[in-house]
């Protein structure tokens, strides 16, 4: 029953949530990427931890606040393994893969996570990888894949929605290559394999956390590209927020994306900053240089009072444990596994038409809250994603006839506007006006 749920991890879903880190945080390369030795075909790894810690804190709530005295133990054992039968891996290892990178592995995000994930699948199928980094749009793009195209290569990686016309453009060129478009929602040809991106249930846990840990109640979000993918994990944030601190009501935060897109690591921090001084004390981040930017411009801050912010696509507490003093969290996204499928698909012929969701029922994404958060902020956020991958809670957005969610092309629209969110006091659907829409969330006073 809804009404009785009990919050906590279970073992099962502990196992889900901590696969997603392992593959893409705890076994990450460091900065500098130091080589390793993988020479199998089956990639295996095994983390047990157990974590006890009680802590006390006043968090916000409606009519005021609140004390919250919390233990939080946490216990998780996961082994996941992913292996091809030898047909397929000696096929894959016969493949011919480029990617292409809007940036650079520097940025810590999307760039980081997708080089780390292609060549750690390199280093154990043995395919030939080239990598082209700094191809801000589309038309840079087509120059290393029709490089590619003429020499032989079989599948091309266009890593961002900034690429979703030339993925398309090119697809259509070439009929017998695989033009895989990650963050991409339209395919014009069967030959254009799409992982579609959805940071909504990240976004929402870190909202959550933000609303219990803040104490100014400002907020700010700062983003890319105004694409659905980032505008969804914003929104999230968004109702997250509302949620744990209803007072808040949409009238608490600032919300900007950067003109220069992802690369704007300056206007990142330019933006940030003046979050920060003009009184909020978390700022949401959501990826690429946007992330450096806003991580910078956190660290600048004094040291009291107490300021956050937060990534996406990687476990930067694995990458940069120096930023664990202001991480609130990180949204981490498993890259290693659709890469992986597409190839997999792609030898055995069954690929056209291909599409990878990559949210966070799937267990492809997960939050990793930071490290120095108070152990029931914590433990409030890992319950929230213990109901949404066991689809308890579900996030939604209505959408157009063009697949867009409906906000997104309507962002003026009085039904979109984020004014409130009154959740039943036994939990249940919440009522009021969010572009994000759940079909149950539990009472806040509930949480851990």
């Amino acid at each position: 029953m809804k009404g009785t749920k009990r919050y906590g991890i279970t073992a099962l879903v502990g196992a889900l949530i901590v696969i997603v880190v392992i593959l893409i945080g705890v076994s990450a390369y460091a900065f500098a990427y130091p080589s390793t030795s993988t020479t199998t075909t089956t990639a295996t790894s095994t983390v047990v931890s157990t974590t006890t810690a009680v802590s006390t804190t006043t968090v916000g709530g409606t009519g005021g606040t609140q004390t919250v005295t919390s233990t939080a133990t946490a216990t998780a054992t996961a082994t996941t393994t992913v292996t091809a039968t030898s047909g397929v891996s000696s096929a894959i290892g016969a493949l011919k893969i480029g990617i292409i990178l809007p940036l650079t592995p520097a940025d810590n995000s999307w760039n980081y996570n997708a080089n780390d994930a292609i060549t750690k699948l390199q280093k154990e199928f043995g395919f030939t990888l080239s990598v082209a980094e700094n191809k801000a749009s589309g038309t840079d793009a087509d120059v290393p894949a029709q490089q590619w195209a003429a020499e032989g290569y079989n599948i091309v990686i266009f890593q961002g929605g900034q690429y979703q016309d030339e993925a398309n453009t090119f697809a259509g060129e070439h009929p017998s290559i695989m033009s895989v478009c990650v963050d991409c929602t339209v395919a014009n040809y069967s030959n254009v394999y799409r992982i579609w991106l959805d940071l909504s249930g990240g976004g929402f846990i870190l909202g959550a956390m933000a609303g219990m840990v803040s104490q100014t109640h400002k907020f700010g979000l700062v983003g890319g590209g105004d694409i659905p993918s980032i505008w969804e994990g914003h929104e999230g944030f968004i109702a997250g927020v509302t949620y744990t601190y209803p007072a808040c009501a949409g009238t608490c935060f600032t919300n900007v994306f950067e003109p220069f897109a992802w690369a704007d690591v300056a206007g990142a921090q330019t933006d940030a900053t003046n979050d920060y001084t003009n009184g909020a004390d978390v700022v949401f981040s959501s990826g690429d240089g946007v992330d450096v930017g806003v991580l910078g411009a956190a660290l600048a801050q004094p040291s009291t009072p107490q300021v956050w912010a937060s990534n996406v696509y990687t476990n930067l507490t694995a990458i940069l444990p120096a930023d664990n003093k202001i991480l609130l969290g990180s949204i981490v996204v498993d890259y290693y596994t659709p890469f992986f499928k597409a190839m997999e698909q792609f030898v055995n012929g069954n690929w056209y038409w291909g599409y990878t969701k990559v949210d966070m029922a799937s267990g492809l994404i997960a939050v990793q809250p930071g490290p120095d958060l108070p152990a029931n902020v914590k433990a409030a956020g890992l319950a929230l994603e213990s109901d949404i991958v066991e689809g308890e809670i579900q996030i939604s957005f209505a959408s157009t006839s063009g697949g867009a969610p409906y906000c997104f092309s309507n962002p003026t629209a009085s039904s979109c506007a984020d004014n409130s969110m009154t959740v039943p006091s036994g939990g249940g659907q919440p009522t009021g006006t969010m572009a994000a829409q759940f079909n149950y969330l539990p009472p806040a006073s509930s949480l851990p």
